[in-house]
């Protein structure tokens, strides 16, 4: 049985993708950050917003695999 991704699927990958990118330059820019300044990073709020972002979407996606995927949905 092939697997089911839906549109809805697609865009929610689409975003995961995205939000990764913004979350590695985040990293990237902390840790340039920290190499030059010994007080709390500026966007510390938006990188934990953005962690929150990413875990959300990635429980939704996955509920919706399991919907549309899960062993016990009829064939």
């Amino acid at each position: 049985m092939a697997e089911i991704i839906t549109n809805e699927m697609e865009e929610i990958r689409r975003l995961i993708v995205e939000t990764v990118a913004k979350r590695n330059a985040l990293k990237l820019e902390m840790e340039h950050w920290y190499e030059s300044h010994s007080k709390r990073f500026p966007n510390t709020n938006e990188l934990i917003t953005v962690d929150s972002t990413l875990s959300e979407l990635d429980s939704h996606y996955k509920r919706l695999w399991d919907y549309h995927n899960g062993t016990t949905r009829a064939s």
